[in-house]
């Protein structure tokens, strides 16, 4: 992992990583902020840790992953470009539950987590994007309960292609291979690694899909984003 000064423009740029704050307060976001360069394979942060940072993402791809009692890693979230991460701890000053790794090379700003307090307490305005970021989370949790509870384990798989299509596929490109394994899809899908291999040969035999190794050839975004959708 490579620790690099971040430019004020990161606070201020089109992307949105960080809503813009106002111009005395950059100084202080300059001296307290870095970009995180990350490997694939390298944390972020890991389960445990006391939160010290508020993370945007802005290259790449990490997977959010909680440990088993047995020691198993299983993934319950994968964070892409303009994602923010780790304001939920830094806020309520809680351990992380969880570990962040980088699926692919990827990069992250980051904000120290007093910098960033003592800015959502002079920016109200700052402080309710946050709000928004919560209830967010909030609301994709929910779903997922819901979506184990009555989505058909097919549908979950589906959506989870979806999901994985446009974070890492090229645009118009139809072939995609995602740094993810078929357990990997299981444990974001709710499901088994059988049921994902049975909602796979599905898809297939519907031509949504064609399967080359760890590739896939989309055939028919429209269907497949449909199918995801009624998650």
């Amino acid at each position: 992992m490579i620790v690099r000064p971040l430019p004020s423009q990161a606070f201020q740029g089109p992307t949105g990583e960080f809503p813009s704050v106002v111009a005395q307060a950059i100084g202080s976001l300059e001296a307290h902020s870095t970009r995180v360069h990350l490997l694939k394979g390298q944390n972020l942060f890991v389960a445990g840790d006391t939160p010290r940072s508020v993370y945007a993402v802005v290259k790449g791809c990490l997977k959010i992953a909680r440990e088993t009692p047995d020691g198993d890693s299983v993934i319950t979230r994968i964070v892409g470009p303009g994602e923010i991460i780790g304001i939920r701890e830094v806020c309520a000053s809680l351990l992380y539950s969880r570990s962040s790794v980088a699926l692919i090379e990827s990069e992250a700003h980051a904000v120290e987590a007093s910098a960033m307090l003592e800015l959502i307490g002079l920016q109200p305005r700052l402080g309710l994007h946050f709000m928004t970021v919560f209830a967010e989370e909030l609301a994709r949790t929910e779903r997922r309960i819901e979506s184990d509870l009555y989505t058909p384990a097919h549908t979950r798989v589906a959506k989870v292609i979806g999901d994985l299509y446009r974070l890492f596929g090229s645009s118009g490109q139809p072939s995609f291979r995602p740094p993810l394994n078929r357990r990997d899809i299981a444990e974001l899908a709710g499901v088994t690694p059988e049921t994902v291999s049975r909602a796979i040969a599905e898809l297939r035999s519907a031509g949504v899909i064609e399967t080359q190794g760890a590739t896939f050839l989309v055939m028919d975004p429209r269907a497949l984003v449909s199918d995801g959708e009624r998650c």
